[in-house]
Formats: C-alpha cells, structure tokens, sequence
C-alpha cells in the first residue's frame, strides 16, 4: 500500500511540475478565493451577532435581570428594591447593581412652536443617573447636550432614533428633530402629562436602546406614585457567560422573583441568529460547490488531455487505483495551497482593515469575528469536496479499457 501510494504521488508531482503553470495558479487562485468567501462570510455574520449580544449586555439589560415576583401573587414592581441590590453586590464576582422604571408613554414635539406636534409612541426609563453609569454606556455616549444629573425634574435623556435629525433615518418613528433644550410632552400610560426640557441626546448604534428616553428614578417615582420599588434589578458580573451560577444564588435568596440571563431578553434578536446560520450553511454549501465543480472541470480535463497516457501506464503494469490516487493528490495539492493562501489572506489582509475599518451597522461596529474551529471546518470541507471532486473523474478516467484509451477510440 505504502508503495502504491509512493508512485501515486511521484506521478502527481510530475503532472504539476510539467503541467501549464499559469492555469494551475488561476486554480489555486481560485480556491483561495473559495475559501476566503467561506470564511469571510461566516466572520462578518459571527461579527454581526456578537454585536448584537454586546449591544445587549452593554447598553440593555446586562448579564442578570431580576424582575417582580409573579407568584404566588404577581406584582407590578420589585418591592424593597434597595435591599434587594444591597445583598446582590455582595455575591463575589458581581461588578454592577442598578434598578429601573419602565413606563409607558407618548412623547409629543412641536417644531416650528405652532402648535402642531408630531406624537411618538416610546419606552421611558427610570435610571439612577449615577449607578446606571456602572451598567451601560449610555453616558459616554452623549452626542449632545449633558448626560442626567442628581434628581433631574424636569429634565429627559433621548435617543438619537427617537429624537431623529441625528442621520439615523428613521423617520417613522422619531420626533422630527428635537435638540438639546427643545421641550418635549409626555403622557403616561397612567394619564401623567408632563413637560420635560431635553437635557441631552445619546447614540449607541443600537436601534432597540436609541429608541428609548430616559428619565431618573426620582422623576419615576413621582410619576407612578411609589418609592423604593424597581421594574428591574440590573445585575452586571465579571465574566459574561458564566451567568448560570449567579442565576442560582439569587433565586436561592429571592425565590418568588423572576430572575433571568441577558439572552432570554433577545427576543426577535434570537431569530436573527438562527436566520444568519442558515445563510452561512448556504452561502457555504454554495462556495464548497464552486470549489468542487472547479477541481471536478481540472481532474477531468487532465484525465481527457491525458487519456493517452493513462492507458500507457495501465498497460505496463500501473494499477487502477494508483492511478485514481495520482489524481486525487493532484486536488489535495491544489487546495492545500488555496487553504494556505487564503488563511495568509484572511488574516494578514482582511482581519486587520476590518479592524481598523469596522462595518457600522445599526447594531453598532462590526468586523470579523473568527476562530480557530470555524477555520479548520472550513478548510476541512475544501478538502472533502476536493476529495470528491478529484476521485469521479479520475475514477471514470482509470477504468477505461486500455486499448480504448491509447488508440482514443
């Protein structure tokens, strides 16, 4: 065996070596072209979903959200909220406790002050100025105006998408272009009207968080008549991913409230992820068949072109499958170099101007987010299609009947 495959590959190092040069670099080439796309596509879709769950850790919800009990009895806010925080900070790994209001509202804006306002549906927020800084980027963010200070009445934080004018493009559903110091109106779902003078505008480049407006927990409260409750509890930790364990202690200490992990608060976000692997396997079972098809055209070519000689070697004693191997190794030879020239490419070319020219997306900056596993399936796939590719035609080649094949019949 070890003998047949020592002739197999000295004829395939013949056939290379005195084949035409610049169509064997147009394959190789080519293949190196087959498996950067490969990689190429899964790294922007992995990039784009690690956005997005960035995007939601950061600036969203955090790791750990706590929530009001639903049984035995459901209630509307997290009672003692204060407490509550006090002895989560004290679980070892934990970095960031806040709470938040969540109310309900309709944000009106008057433009041109001629009594014509444009009415918008949003979520407002009520945060802890200063712990909600612990939490999320929203106060580095500030693209105008001030982030919220101290007790804040009369003062509210919009979302560059809500607020619109801000080159966000979404002018369905912002305010029409409020700025720093405009007035905007709010009615409550509870029928609260109140005025508020727009302390600043923030960005983030998510679309879920810049739709949003924030108030403080103060301005909150008076709104919703309460004190000391919370709508959520905010828990950041140290490592994003070991969330299973905290989830644990915190329902060992509080059983009759909901806790729960960032990514059960995807959403419609958690089909994205599902729809972006399909279009990977897609996209990918379509470029592993270029590269097939590709390899299958050249073996074939070769065995056509070199009918003659094959019938030649099977006459003088060469067996059939020496042959078949010969040819296989010829493709193994092809996409080795393709998979070596691509990785050099995907690595020392495009992983460095994706670093330093991110993608901005409305889930924020995106580039190519690889590993080493997802390169190895990749680069192993190339080598199953070249296998395939390589072993029908030359198969088809090697078992032609001698005479046939030297007389060209």
């Amino acid at each position: 065996m070890a003998r047949n495959i020592k002739i197999a590959a000295f004829l395939a190092f013949k056939s290379i070596v005195k084949g035409n040069k610049a169509t064997t670099a147009l394959i190789i080439f080519i293949l190196s072209l087959a498996f950067v796309n490969l990689v190429f596509i899964a790294g922007i879709l992995n990039g784009v979903l690690e956005g997005i769950n960035k995007q939601v850790v950061t600036n969203l919800v955090s790791n750990i959200v706590i929530e009001p009990q639903e049984e035995p009895t459901k209630k509307d806010f997290i009672i003692h909220a204060r407490d509550i925080m006090d002895q989560v900070e004290k679980i070892p790994g934990v970095t960031a406790v806040t709470s938040r209001y969540k109310l309900a509202g309709t944000l009106a804006f008057d433009k041109e002050k001629n009594g014509k306002f444009k009415f918008r549906s949003g979520e407002i927020i009520g945060v802890d100025p200063e712990n909600e800084k612990n939490i999320s980027n929203i106060a580095s963010k500030i693209i105008s105006g001030e982030y919220l200070e101290g007790l804040g009445n009369g003062e509210i934080l919009l979302g560059s998408s809500l607020a619109g004018g801000y080159g966000d493009s979404e002018d369905l559903i912002d305010l029409g272009g409020v700025r720093v110091g405009d007035k905007v109106q709010v009615t409550f779902s509870n029928q609260t009207v109140k005025e508020y003078k727009v302390k600043g505008i923030f960005r983030v480049q998510f679309g879920f968080v810049d739709r949003l407006a924030f108030i403080t927990t103060k301005e909150a409260e008076s709104i919703l008549g309460v004190h000391d409750n919370a709508s959520q509890i905010l828990v950041k930790i140290k490592d994003t991913g070991s969330e299973d364990g905290y989830v644990d202690q915190i329902k060992t200490f509080f059983p009759n409230l909901r806790v729960d992990k960032w990514n059960n608060f995807v959403g419609a976000l958690g089909n994205v992820s599902k729809s972006f692997d399909m279009i990977t396997l897609i996209i990918s079972a379509i470029g592993l068949a270029v590269a097939a098809i590709t390899i299958f055209i050249l073996i074939y070519v070769e065995v056509v072109h070199k009918r003659r000689q094959i019938g030649i070697l099977k006459a003088i004693g060469i067996k059939q499958n020496i042959i078949i191997y010969s040819y296989i190794f010829q493709a193994l030879f092809y996409v080795s170099l393709g998979v070596v020239i691509g990785t050099l490419l995907t690595l020392y070319v495009l992983v460095p101007f994706f670093s330093g020219h991110p993608l901005r997306l409305p889930v924020g900056e995106t580039g190519l987010a690889l590993n080493k596993l997802g390169l190895i399936y990749n680069a192993l796939s190339l080598f199953l299609a070249a296998l395939i590719a390589g072993f029908i035609p030359s198969w088809r080649g090697a078992k032609e009947n001698i005479l046939k094949a030297i007389w060209g019949a």
